[in-house]
């Protein structure tokens, strides 16, 4: 714990608590029967980890001198949670506040500070928290059982898991396998036409009709292609359509973890293993990048203020990016500044600081200059171009 003038900081390591097993309601449960289905506990038990024991008895220590809890745990369900199911097991009885952060910069963290919420203001997640652990308890004890068992008096001898969420997952993924398993491949044939307009060459795909097309306007029969190329071949064609529409396109997101752990392995075959541990680095290590373990890929308007430290930091870490950060308007606020679309954790984006890229290691640098050059997108216009569809009959 931290302690100051009338404070003290402590926190959790994740759930300091589970469930209790089955057992711990009736120690006959330790042996598995259909008699014994379904378990259903009458006064729920929560239990302390086995690896939280230590860090659980000093946020008991330090709730038995406080006399106002203040919860700063991740700004979402299972943040709540985690806090709230320790003042539970520990019988606190206090008053209790919630500071809802999920941007770690400074001008975020006093913001949240000068507007500390009522504890009842977010003690819903807390009972939808338990409500989706007891949940995943009654599926997953009474149904691993259930189907377990089955299989045993059937020859089988295999744990059978059932979970709420990982069952369901485990069929998509089944009917998936079993989709592509069916599959059978249906050859199709495309025509596609060059056709000179002075010095330039137009490339057309033939559009097939007649009851050699499939419903996805596919022609299936190779003779009907080949016999359509050679009557075409020499013919001069008249454009009957032509229409230009003026496209418009916003500049993507600011990355999320898994985000940008599609594009690296897109780019350059890396695991998402390695993509989390090197931006774990970028944010702990180099202090070049924010929090990497989230899922939303928005920004705090609030932070939109900070964009012109941000881009000279940017421009001071890397003098190749200068010229680029120099043409970048920080007036300009893109789609990502939305604080109804941030959850625990805002997008990954460069920090205020000036990062020596001379320690960064080539893997590192990839990912840095992924996450800056996105960030970099919000403070220009959108990209415009033409889009035009000729229609072309011979």
């Amino acid at each position: 714990a931290l302690k100051g003038d009338g404070l003290i900081i402590t926190w959790c390591i994740g759930h300091l608590l589970e469930m209790a097993p089955p057992h711990a309601y009736d120690p006959a449960l330790k042996k598995w029967s259909f008699e014994g289905l379904p378990i259903l506990p009458q006064q729920w038990r929560m239990e302390v980890t086995k690896n939280g024991r230590k860090q659980f008895n000093a946020v008991k220590r330090c709730l038995q001198k406080a006399i106002e809890v203040v919860i700063a745990t991740d700004a979402d369900r299972e943040g709540e949670t985690i806090a709230r199911e320790v003042l539970a097991v520990c019988n606190w009885r206090g008053p209790i506040s919630r500071l809802w952060l999920s941007a770690l910069d400074e001008a975020s963290i006093r913001k949240a500070l000068s507007n500390i919420l009522p504890g009842n203001k977010t003690e819903p997640l807390y009972w939808a928290g338990l409500a989706r652990s007891r949940a995943d308890w009654l599926v997953g004890m009474n149904l691993t059982r259930a189907y377990t068992l089955a299989a045993r008096s059937q020859g089988g001898d295999s744990l059978l898991s059932v979970g709420r969420v990982q069952t369901p997952t485990l069929n998509l993924i089944v009917d998936r396998d079993r989709e592509i398993k069916a599959f059978k491949p249906i050859p199709y044939f495309d025509l596609i036409g060059r056709f000179s307009t002075g010095d330039q060459t137009l490339v057309a795909q033939w559009v097939p009709h007649g009851t050699s097309v499939d419903q996805e306007g596919r022609c299936k029969d190779r003779q009907v292609v080949v016999s359509m190329a050679q009557q075409l071949t020499g013919h001069r064609g008249r454009i009957n359509q032509a229409e230009t529409q003026r496209k418009k396109e916003a500049a993507p997101l600011p990355f999320s973890l898994s985000a940008l752990q599609q594009e690296a392995s897109r780019r350059w075959g890396m695991g998402a293993q390695q993509v989390l541990e090197t931006a774990q680095a970028l944010y702990e290590t180099h202090k070049a990048t924010s929090y990497p373990r989230t899922d939303c890929d928005y920004l705090p308007v609030n932070q939109h203020e900070e964009a012109p430290t941000v881009l000279e930091a940017l421009a001071q870490s890397d003098n190749r990016l200068a010229a680029l950060v120099g043409k970048a308007n920080p007036t300009l606020r893109s789609r990502c500044w939305n604080d109804a679309k941030i959850t625990a954790h805002h997008a990954i984006v460069p920090t205020l600081a000036t990062v020596d890229i001379s320690k960064l290691t080539e893997t590192e640098f990839r990912l840095y200059d992924l996450i800056r050059r996105r960030y970099l997108a919000q403070f220009f216009p959108r990209y415009e171009y033409d889009q035009t569809t000729i229609k072309v009959a011979i």
